[in-house]
């Protein structure tokens, strides 16, 4: 079962943001990462999936329809992280994880306090466990509220630009986890991601949006081409998969126009 849009349409503002996204699927157990340039629609894309935007189109997630659904029935089923993870909460790290676990799963404490120490020690936040949130860096409480997410447990898991942020230690890091929190979990991950490389060594499936659209969706080695970063993105580009080594993606100029190319 999958996550699938169809002629999904938003306007923001009195203005059209999406236009009939179409023929986009997610896979459980996968990380999908959706890429485009500024002002593609990413975030409006997630956020329309949320509920949190009003949109029109098909929208359905294992089969069921997102669109008729209550913001509360969706927030059981998918979780998202917007860009901004600043709080103003006075809570430690460990307590705010804990807070974030036990508002969505019924359980024993005792499985709780074990699944959010688990949690900590695999975004490396243990050493901050009882360091208050308003004494994070920008990029640990990034970290925090990753690890917010994937205590709950959503079958839908969205994350807005999770590592930008993050140093390139934390950036491989996280997105290492988030691939195999999906692999065991079997959950959806859509991320929104810009740096091309990333998307390339760590998801298996890429939505690309441009002003609005869909462009094309599939495989890292199917979608990052020379001539759909030219038209995408503006720019000359070489992309290379190199055997037992990570997938590089070298921008080489801007084009001024697509006229240029």
């Amino acid at each position: 079962m999958t996550l699938q849009l169809d002629g999904l349409s938003c306007d923001l503002g009195g203005t059209r943001i999406l236009q009939k996204v179409s023929g986009l699927r997610a896979q459980p157990g996968e990380i999908t990462a959706l890429i485009g340039p500024n002002g593609a629609g990413k975030s409006t894309l997630l956020r329309t999936i949320a509920g949190i935007e009003h949109g029109q189109g098909a929208l359905s997630l294992d089969g069921a329809s997102l669109a008729s659904q209550s913001l509360e029935a969706r927030s059981r089923a998918l979780y998202y992280l917007p860009q901004d993870t600043s709080s103003s909460a006075v809570l430690s790290v460990f307590e705010a994880v804990l807070l974030a676990r036990r508002l969505r799963i019924a359980e024993a404490r005792d499985a709780a306090l074990v699944a959010v120490a688990s949690a900590l020690d695999s975004l490396e936040l243990t050493p901050l466990a009882e360091r208050e949130l308003a004494a994070l860096s920008g990029g640990q409480r990034q970290r925090v509220a990753i690890a917010q997410a994937i205590v709950r447990q959503p079958r839908l898991l969205m994350l807005d630009e999770p590592t930008s942020a993050l140093d390139l230690h934390h950036q491989l890091q996280v997105l290492d986890y988030l691939q195999r929190f999906a692999q065991r979990e079997q959950s959806i991950l859509v991320i929104a991601i810009h740096d091309l490389n990333l998307a390339a060594r760590f998801a298996d499936h890429l939505w690309v949006l441009k002003e609005g659209r869909s462009v094309t969706s599939g495989s890292p080695g199917e979608v990052l081409t020379p001539e759909r970063l030219r038209d995408v993105y503006a720019i000359e580009a070489h992309v290379e998969w190199p055997t037992g080594e990570p997938p590089r993606v070298t921008p080489l100029s801007a084009l001024r126009s697509l006229g240029d190319s």
